[in-house]
């Protein structure tokens, strides 16, 4: 499945990723109260697994006699998960509102492992549109009720909310290896796979306690909910890697928090959320940046 004739546009993808990502995020907002995060997050990879899967009939790639996709497969998949549970455990420790801010160092992150996987640097330009965006992301996040600059690298869960971003970060640069040896469909659905059993163990190993979570009257109860949430999921994934074919993992991953823009923008619209200043400001900041990305 050859898609340069499409790299000139691996930016809408990347902003395609950021909208289904923020759109996840306000139906797993509407889904909270029935779920523990963890059984969230869990069913959230099933369903995108439902979602996913049925593509394969019309194309697959998987090169398992490769070492190296073998590696970027397992690697990417484990770090994700992984990279799920240090989130959902930061948010147990801190607010969203400090949690949030450290996350957007991620596609800074991803440069200094890119650069160490694959010798991959951005141009010139694009150190500026990814700065551009990490600051604006870092902007968003703060609330300017009381909340100072600095206290998001206080804040009890720094390290796991760090350890997650590290996490995300090294699973685009692996995902970025396997989709070169593949493609982005195909690569999509081997991670699909590997998600739902990666934090299976890892959630069963934290909290023996997560097998009772998955109830099935719950789940049967929200069954429309959780699978647009599996289709936003899968969408959110298929747009990540196809702009992971195209461009620099820390590209992408900058471009994608832009999600954070479309949050503020559903939340007014689902929520009635208010606009600060500081969201306004975040939001213009990160809009720059993806200028100069297109730019670059």
């Amino acid at each position: 499945m050859d898609l340069s004739a499409f790299a000139q546009i691996w930016i809408l993808f990347a902003l395609a990723s950021a909208f289904f990502h923020a759109s996840r995020l306000a139906v797993t907002k509407r889904l909270s109260p029935s779920f523990s995060a963890r059984a969230l997050t869990f069913y959230v990879n099933l369903a995108s697994l439902a979602v996913t899967l049925p593509l394969i009939l019309w194309y697959h790639d998987f090169p398992l006699h490769q070492p190296a996709y073998v590696l970027a497969v397992l690697c990417g998949g484990v770090l994700s998960g992984f990279g799920g549970w240090a989130l959902n455990a930061a948010l147990h420790r801190s607010e969203v509102s400090l949690v949030g801010p450290l996350m957007t160092l991620t596609p800074g992150l991803a440069i200094a492992i890119e650069w160490l996987l694959t010798g991959a640097l951005p141009a010139p330009l694009g150190w500026l549109g990814v700065g551009l965006l990490i600051l604006g992301g870092y902007t968003l996040g703060i609330d300017e009720r009381g909340i100072r600059w600095h206290r998001p690298l206080r804040t009890p869960g720094r390290r796991l909310a760090l350890l997650a971003a590290a996490c995300f970060a090294a699973a685009s640069v692996f995902g970025r290896i396997g989709i070169q040896l593949s493609d982005p469909l195909s690569f999509a659905v081997m991670v699909a796979m590997v998600n739902p059993l990666v934090l299976l163990v890892v959630f069963g190993l934290q909290d023996r306690r997560f097998y009772a979570e998955l109830t099935g009257a719950t789940a049967l109860r929200e069954l429309r909910p959780l699978l647009l949430l599996g289709v936003l999921f899968a969408l959110m994934r298929i747009a990540d890697q196809i702009a992971l074919s195209l461009a620099l993992a820390s590209y992408v991953m900058a471009v994608k928090r832009s999600a954070g823009i479309f949050s503020v923008l559903l939340g007014r619209w689902l929520f009635a959320e208010p606009y600060p200043r500081t969201r306004l400001l975040g939001a213009s900041i990160m809009l720059l940046g993806v200028l100069v990305l297109t730019l670059g």
